[in-house]
């Protein structure tokens, strides 16, 4: 499951970003898969004080993560998170 989450966005602005993002997701197969985390809102800074928004997916997809990059180039900021997701008392096959 695609985890999306958004660092550095007041409730507003993370909300208009959210819809954002489903827009470009709206086309994709694996959109239903894809689970949004909404927290308290961030603040990200750079060292010299500037705001630096962006949005983290974290898959275990290659492929995903790659068209992820290109569905969000123009949108946002993106940091991709290639991660391994183990399922509470089911184990993983082996690759």
């Amino acid at each position: 499951m695609p985890t999306i989450e958004f660092f550095g966005y007041d409730a507003e602005e993370r909300a208009r970003m959210e819809q954002r993002v489903r827009e470009r997701l709206v086309s994709e197969d694996f959109r239903i898969d894809c689970v949004f985390v909404a927290g308290q809102p961030t603040v990200v800074r750079d060292w010299r004080g500037q705001t630096l928004p962006f949005v983290r997916v974290s898959t275990r997809s290659k492929q995903r993560a790659a068209r992820f990059k290109e569905l969000f180039a123009a949108v946002c900021d993106l940091e991709v998170v290639r991660i391994d997701f183990q399922p509470q008392g089911r184990p993983q096959p082996a690759p």
